[in-house]
């Protein structure tokens, strides 16, 4: 045991570990294909460039500004 200011800490036994064999990739052996659903975009008005420039997007539904605050 370690003794700091008074108290006493029991020391961690480390066990040795042995190797494990087994590999662990990223993919699995098995992948299985995924079917998406994209809807159609009905609101097709665009912001003209300058304007798309500065909000990052082309679409005015897409522009999300960053109000600064967090959601507390």
């Amino acid at each position: 045991m370690t003794e700091y200011s008074g108290y006493k800490y029991p020391q961690r036994q480390y066990q040795k570990r042995e190797y494990c064999p087994v590999t662990i990739t990223p993919l699995p052996a098995n992948p299985v294909a995924a079917m998406l659903y994209v809807p159609m975009q009905i609101d097709t008005t665009m912001f003209d460039e300058m304007k798309a420039f500065e909000c990052g997007t082309l679409f005015p539904v897409l522009n999300k500004p960053f109000a600064g605050k967090c959601c507390r």
